[in-house]
């Protein structure tokens, strides 16, 4: 990774961190069990993150990532970069596990039952579990 994809890279954990401060700051629905972050593929190399409350959580069966409760699909976070989808994949579970580890509402996150990530056509990854 050259100097300015380290640069870029650092700005989208910066602006990531902000983008999650701001929804996190506030209650979100009591209704919400779990977390997701979906990710989606838009145009021109630009990718979005959606953060999502469900009122489910079943390690079983994915389908409980479609229980929404709440959704930033109106303001999601988004990422201009080019790539292929297994790499800005890898990128976000990054983003996600780093504001896991490091983020001022980290421990709001991890009082739901789980967080996971994926592209909403893809396999769900479960960065978290409680």
């Amino acid at each position: 990774m050259g100097l300015l994809d380290r640069l870029k890279s650092n700005k989208n954990n910066k602006d990531f961190f902000e983008w999650l401060d701001l929804l996190l700051k506030n209650e979100l629905s009591s209704e919400i069990k779990a977390i997701i972050f979906n990710l989606y593929e838009d145009t021109d190399n630009k990718w979005s993150i959606e953060l999502v409350g469900t009122f489910s959580f079943n390690t079983d069966k994915d389908d409980w990532a479609c229980d929404e409760v709440f959704t930033t699909r109106d303001k999601p976070f988004v990422i201009e970069r080019e790539s292929d989808w297994k790499s800005m994949e890898t990128v976000c579970i990054d983003l996600v596990n780093e504001y896991l580890s490091f983020g001022k509402y980290a421990g709001k996150l991890k009082e739901y039952q789980a967080i996971g990530i994926g592209f909403v056509d893809g396999d769900l990854h479960i960065l978290y579990e409680r």
